[in-house]
């Protein structure tokens, strides 16, 4: 098993996680971050969602993993990144 969920009851934007996990008997530490963007601020409908997406993972922190990406409404996205380890 590689991933689990976890769900996050009454997420909000620009969250930070901690999570530690125990496997046989060692403890994991996993960082991640919940960040909303607004397609409009990457000139959204002119250009593509896919390139709008692109723009924003090429600018952002190279410390970070993207981790899920998933649509709030027609002009925003949610965007999960994990710490790299």
């Amino acid at each position: 098993m590689n991933s689990f969920a976890v769900h996050l009851p009454n997420a909000s934007e620009n969250q930070n996680v901690e999570i530690s996990v125990k496997v046989n008997g060692a403890t994991l530490d996993f960082q991640y971050r919940v960040e909303f963007f607004n397609l409009r601020d990457y000139n959204f409908p002119e250009i593509s969602r896919a390139s709008c997406i692109r723009e924003i993972l090429a600018e952002y922190d190279s410390q970070w993993d993207t981790f899920q990406i998933s649509p709030v409404d027609e002009d925003r996205i949610a965007i999960t990144f994990r710490k790299k380890r």
